[in-house]
Formats: C-alpha cells, structure tokens, sequence
C-alpha cells in the first residue's frame, strides 16, 4: 500500500500502515485530520491541538472504552473468576470520581522524592548492565540492556526476586497485547491465562509486604490508604498490571529508539558525552519523534465537536499521540532531533491531564541516566548485522525495535 496515494483509504488496523505511520499522520493531518477509519470504526485524531483537546475533555470522551480494563470476552472472564482476579477500571480504563480514589493513591506512591531517592540504585543497575556487555563484540541492546534496565528496576519495586525478573518482560508484553482492539475470544483467553499467572505471583508478594511492610513501591501501594481505607486484592491486581506496562514498556522501547537514533547520528552522541545535562533534551526529542505508545483510546458518551467534526456518541475515538508529537502546528521540523528545541517536553507520549502516565516521572529518569552513562561509557556505535540489525515491534498501539544488533568501542578511563 501507498499511504501517500490519495485514491488508497488508509487504515490503521493495515500491518503496512502501524508499522510505519507516520506517512499515513502526515496525509491525514492536511486532508482528514478527525479521519474515520473505514476499517475499525474508530475517529483518528491527528493533530496536536485536537488530541491534547480530546485527552482533556474527560466529561465528553470516556476512558471507559471496553478495550481496556474490564473488557474480556466471556471464556476470559470465566478464567479469571476461576482462577485469579477479575480485571476492572482503575487508572487508565476509568473516569472520574472513581478515577480520583485510585489516582490519589498512586500519585501518593510515586512522589516526586521517592522517585528521585531511585536514582542511585538506578545508576548501579545501569553500570552492572554495560559491565556485563562491555567486552562482547556485538549485542542486541533490546536483550541485553533496554529490556533489562526499566524491568530489573519495576521488578525490584514490586518485590520480585531478581531470578524472577525476566518473567516480568512476558507478562507486560502480554498486557500491552491484551489492548489490541480486534484480538479474537481465542486470543483473550490466551491472554487471560498469562496475566492470572503474573496475578497468583504477585498475590503472593501482597501478602507478604502486607504482613512486613517495607519502603519499596508495592508496599507503599498496599498499605497505604485512599478514602479511608486500604485497596483489595482484585483492586491492587488491577493496579499493579497498569504499573507494570507504565513502569517499562515505554522506557524499553524508548532506549531502543534513543540508541538507533545515536547510532544514525553520531555527533549526538559526542554532543551529550561532553555536555550530560544533554541527555534530558535528548530524551524528551526521542519521545517526541517516535511515540512509543502510538495511541490510545476514548469512547464519546455524548455527541462532541472535535476540529470541526461531530463524533456521535458511542463512537471509539483514538488520540493518536505519534502524530500529535509531529504536528508541525506545533514543532518545527517536527521528524527531527533537536536538541535546542524549547518545546520538546510538551509532547504527549505521556498523555495529558487527569490520565497523564503515572509512570513517566521514573522513565524520565531511567532514561536520562541510561543516556549519560551510555555516552560516556561508550562510542562508535554501529549496527553490527547490517539491514538484519533491526527488528520492529508487531504491535497495533506499540512502535519501535524489539531487536537492535549493535557493536561500539568502550572509551578508555
């Protein structure tokens, strides 16, 4: 398919077109930026000012879309009352007031102090993981150190034993599959097996920090209170599903793109090993450009007027933060890394508003010292296997790599 071809409708459910939206962005921002795409149904928002406008109207556009939270087909739910915890609306799948009980807790646990007291356990976790590659000739940096940075630290946090951690990464791959809005009963059901796997798991670690708490995240969010009382088991099982994408996904595949990008871009690199309060600007560009959560979803619960279009009620809106993040409305040049942009941190990859990423405070600082360190520790990074280098993510609302075979020299001293 040609998505530049104006006789081609696009759409968004076409691997050719999620795989690489950004052409089909650009079309449908100048011709149809409220696009109704022919094959999901769904209202594609392209343009900044309309995906920060519908990300903020909360009375209007509800999170409480079934595709999130408590949607699952029937043979799902059944497991999940048989075996586990039934899912349901908390943070990401909720709306006002229920929404505030839960976001209150959270933001309790993810204070701005206790994130930034993470830090130097980050940076050991960083260190530890370029010593273990330093003297490969080659490694795929997904593997060996995208993967492993965010997952080592969300698993830390939520008490899990470090021969355990690697688990953590198929059980978020899977809750980022179980968004995709057209997964057949059969595939929920799949699904639904793997995350009541992660939920007996993580039962057994709310009881035991409900019995000896502790100063890591998971007993903060156990034992704390929110209107007067402590969450229950199917609440904090919610929870911790949401933590757990929120606390790696967008990191992972954020220094995937961040390191593809150095490796285009040399100078970049030299740029942040001499100047490291860089690396923040770096990171804010990176999430920008790329989007690694591409969209996410709202449901109209009353007609609403969007860029001149009226969406009816009932209809699936989706805030398509990948195009908002190049709306050259709002950034100039916008599919460049800028270093000297001003406005780069007002990108929406994490959402905007009552629903911003609960979770982006701690990936920012991951993902600002992974880039110092990175660039300090190391230069001339090159891919190593050629056009096989790069493997991308098959994912309808993920974009990045999910294999990145890279080698560099290791700086001396």
């Amino acid at each position: 398919m040609n998505n530049n071809d104006p006789e081609q409708p696009i759409s968004f459910t076409d691997r050719e077109v999620y795989a690489c939206p950004f052409p089909s962005y650009d079309r449908l921002r100048e011709e149809q930026p409220v696009y109704l795409d022919p094959k999901s149904g769904h209202y594609i928002l392209t343009r900044y000012d309309d995906v920060r406008k519908a990300l903020l109207k909360v009375s209007a556009l509800s999170n409480n879309t079934g595709v999130m939270g408590d949607r699952w087909a029937p043979e799902a739910n059944a497991l999940f009352e048989a075996h586990g915890w039934l899912p349901m609306n908390t943070l990401v799948s909720n709306d006002p007031p229920g929404h505030r009980t839960y976001r209150t807790l959270v933001d309790k646990v993810f204070t701005t102090q206790k994130v930034a007291g993470l830090e130097p356990r980050i940076q050991q976790i960083i260190d530890g993981l370029i010593d273990d590659f330093a003297g490969c000739a080659e490694i795929d940096f997904l593997e060996a150190f995208a993967v492993r940075l965010p997952m080592y630290v969300i698993a830390e946090q939520l008490g899990v034993a470090s021969e355990d951690r690697l688990k953590f990464k198929r059980w978020s791959d899977v809750a980022l599959e179980s968004v995709n809005p057209v997964l057949t009963p059969e595939q929920q059901t799949a699904l639904a097996h793997e995350i009541i796997e992660m939920q007996r798991y993580m039962a057994v670690q709310v009881e035991r920090v409900r019995a000896e708490p502790d100063d890591l995240l998971l007993s903060r969010l156990v034992n704390l209170e929110t209107d007067g009382r402590r969450l229950d088991m199917r609440e904090l099982q919610s929870l911790i599903l949401q933590i757990l994408v929120a606390g790696n996904e967008t990191t992972t595949t954020t220094l995937a793109l961040g390191m593809k990008t150095l490796i285009e871009r040399p100078e970049l690199v030299e740029e942040i090993y001499r100047n490291p309060e860089r690396a923040g600007a770096f990171v804010e560009e990176t999430l920008r450009v790329t989007a690694p959560l591409q969209t996410l979803f709202r449901r109209a619960v009353v007609d609403v007027e969007i860029g001149g279009v009226t969406i009816p009620a009932g209809a699936m809106v989706e805030v398509r933060f990948g195009a908002a993040n190049r709306d050259p409305q709002q950034f100039a040049c916008p599919a460049h890394v800028d270093l000297d942009r001003s406005n780069s941190a007002s990108h929406l990859s994490f959402g905007a508003g009552i629903h911003m990423c609960i979770g982006n405070q701690l990936a920012r600082g991951e993902l600002r010292l992974a880039f110092e360190t990175l660039t300090r520790r190391l230069s001339g990074m090159r891919m190593a296997r050629g056009d096989d280098s790069v493997r991308w993510i098959d994912n309808y609302t993920a974009y990045g790599p999910n294999q990145l075979w890279m080698a560099f020299d290791v700086r001396e001293g």
